[in-house]
């Protein structure tokens, strides 16, 4: 089989990590999770197309030759997720992740590597597709929301360096909008109206039908031969976003005045989104 370079990319907290993970065990492949360093890479479309091209070439001589990649990892391992488990009250839950050498031993020159970042890849989007073969991952916009809303990162405050920097126009809109929230909900917009306008439908994977195919519709999309069974449970309702306000949150994901911008609702109805909001509250009532 000829090596492939393969791109993953998805909404932040939408399961990425994971599918990076699961990615990661297939026979003949190399998963890294985040490993450029983005402020780094240029602005400038073309460019940062071809430092992306150097990276991969640079981690597959390396990989054949020393056994060693770059990656985001916790003791030299792919977690499935970067941040606590666990949430102090009135605190958010941190990334214990760090960037650098991870030993995955050395590799036959044809093996697979998948190569994941969000914002980053999002904002390349058609130049990246129509380079590499690219996955997304979706989730439950409510539980996305959430979980931004639960852990430390710049999203949590309604920012997006790398999507900023790779797009003025995005950049732009967040700086003449003065709220937290509705950044938040331009940039859940703009990552779903751009996987749905520049990927095909079999490069878009739900988050809840990979936990629930326990993998199989993630390795069937990447073509890749899949490791034993996994049992894996979707974390949607986690109880570390019940301090989150699940109402607000509920009203701007589907108040019909919203549904002009409204991508996510090509994979997730109202229904969908008011049942999470059923099930976080009960959580957070008992």
């Amino acid at each position: 089989m000829k090596p492939r370079n393969i791109a993953l990319t998805g909404v932040p907290r939408g399961g990425t990590t994971l599918a990076c993970q699961l990615l990661g065990g297939c026979e003949n492949t190399v998963s890294l999770f985040e490993p450029m360093d983005v402020a780094r890479v240029p602005a400038d479309v073309e460019q940062a197309i071809g430092v992306i091209d150097t990276f991969y070439a640079d981690m597959r001589e390396r990989l054949t030759r020393e056994g060693i990649g770059i990656s985001k990892h916790r003791g030299g391992v792919v977690p499935d997720n970067p941040f606590d488990q666990a949430r102090e009250p009135g605190m958010l839950r941190l990334d214990r992740t760090e960037r650098g050498p991870i030993l995955v031993g050395r590799q036959r020159e044809n093996f697979n590597l998948v190569i994941k970042h969000n914002a980053m890849f999002i904002a390349l989007l058609p130049d990246l597709a129509a380079r590499w073969p690219t996955l997304a991952i979706v989730r439950n916009p409510l539980a996305v929301l959430a979980s931004w809303n639960s852990v430390d990162l710049p999203v949590t405050r309604g920012r997006l360096p790398a999507g900023e920097r790779l797009d003025p126009c995005l950049h732009g809109l967040l700086e003449e909008t003065p709220g937290r929230l509705e950044r938040q909900f331009i940039i859940l917009e703009w990552f779903f109206s751009r996987i749905s306008d520049y990927l095909a439908a079999e490069s878009i994977l739900r988050y809840e039908d990979i936990v629930a195919s326990h993998g199989r519709s993630l390795w069937a999309a990447a073509d890749l031969m899949a490791p034993p069974r996994l049992d894996l449970r979707v974390r949607n309702a986690s109880p570390v976003y019940a301090e989150s306000d699940i109402t607000r949150l509920v009203d701007g994901l589907t108040r019909p005045k919203s549904h002009d911008r409204a991508s996510w609702t090509a994979w997730y109805a109202d229904d969908e989104i008011h049942a999470l909001a059923a099930q976080l509250l009960a959580g957070a009532v008992s």
